[in-house]
């Protein structure tokens, strides 16, 4: 009998059955990524340790408790790496590590203009080193510190950032024991239609695309850990649902203490074996820039994105 068969058996009971419909398909999907999780784990680990080389920039970072650090992975965002930095280190990071993964534009040379960044570089294929990169990031430069894990299409941003300085949201997270911020994605567009849409590097991307639609997003249980408020839960679809008939997830453990016997970057976005905070965060997420059409055209012929995120694209490319 299959999962699949399984689920559907225990779907047809009363009472229970969607609480352990929904765990038979959780166990289900982590035995069939156990392969994975092991070869990530020990294989791939061990092969990216020799193949990143340090390209500019200090090699290891002191910083305090109640500062963060944040890590990106990034090829070819030259049009969003101005506003990406500048939005983070006005914000209050202290300092962000890049690992370039073959970007063929001026992402390297753009990183090396700047201040406050560390670049490394590693040609192994994003579609099975993904999580095995930002693991190795995080562990590498964050161990017992706060990381903030953001692509270069991504702000980050927290409540009342306005009023409370980074480092004291950090000591509120630290004064109740929080390791894990989750934060929800929330896709932002301008007001001119997509074909219409030009970039150049260094725009500021807020500004530029300062439109955002919730109407669309969908809810459920957080299945990765249980946060303090039932309120705070996994969010899908959004503005992409609507246009591309796509179920993105749009949650992610972004802002992590980096502890003993945590699991960074569980199912991509997600940790096991940390203590969820009461309040949330937010990833302004910038995926439609003039760079959109061609950066789709790329992924669904490259497969770059891997197995689990090359369909998404590829239903974006036909609806483009």
């Amino acid at each position: 009998m299959t999962v699949g068969q399984l689920t559907g058996r225990v779907a047809r009971l009363p009472g229970w059955r969607s609480a352990l419909s929904g765990r038979i398909r959780r166990w289900g999907w982590w035995l069939w990524r156990l392969p994975t999780r092991l070869a990530e784990r020990h294989l791939r680990s061990r092969l990216l340790s020799r193949r990143v080389r340090h390209l500019f920039g200090p090699e290891s970072i002191e910083y305090g408790s109640d500062e963060v650090l944040a890590i990106c992975v990034v090829r070819n965002g030259s049009l969003h790496l101005r506003s990406f930095i500048e939005h983070h280190l006005r914000l209050g990071v202290r300092h962000l590590v890049f690992l370039d993964n073959g970007s063929t534009d001026d992402t390297i040379a753009i990183v090396r203009e700047l201040p406050n960044v560390t670049l490394l570089s590693s040609d192994l294929p994003y579609s099975k080193y993904e999580n095995v990169m930002k693991r190795y990031l995080a562990q590498r430069f964050s161990r017992g510190r706060w990381n903030l894990c953001v692509d270069v299409d991504e702000h980050f941003d927290y409540p009342f950032s306005d009023r409370l300085s980074l480092s004291g949201f950090l000591r509120y997270l630290n004064e109740h024991q929080h390791t894990v911020v989750l934060t929800q994605m929330l896709d932002m567009f301008g007001d001119q239609p997509l074909t219409a849409s030009a970039s150049v590097p260094g725009s500021d991307l807020r500004e530029a695309y300062p439109c955002y639609d919730i109407s669309g997003i969908q809810r459920s249980e957080y299945s990765w850990g249980t946060p303090p408020d039932p309120s705070i839960q996994m969010h899908w679809g959004g503005i992409r649902a609507a246009l591309f008939g796509t179920r993105n997830g749009l949650t992610k453990a972004a802002l992590v203490r980096v502890e003993e016997g945590m699991e960074l970057f569980v199912d991509w976005h997600h940790v096991s074996g940390g203590r969820i905070a009461d309040v949330t965060g937010v990833l302004l997420h910038f995926p439609f820039l003039g760079s959109f059409a061609s950066k789709v055209l790329d992924a669904v012929r490259s497969g770059r994105y891997g197995y689990r995120t090359t369909g998404e694209y590829q239903r974006y490319w036909r609806a483009l």
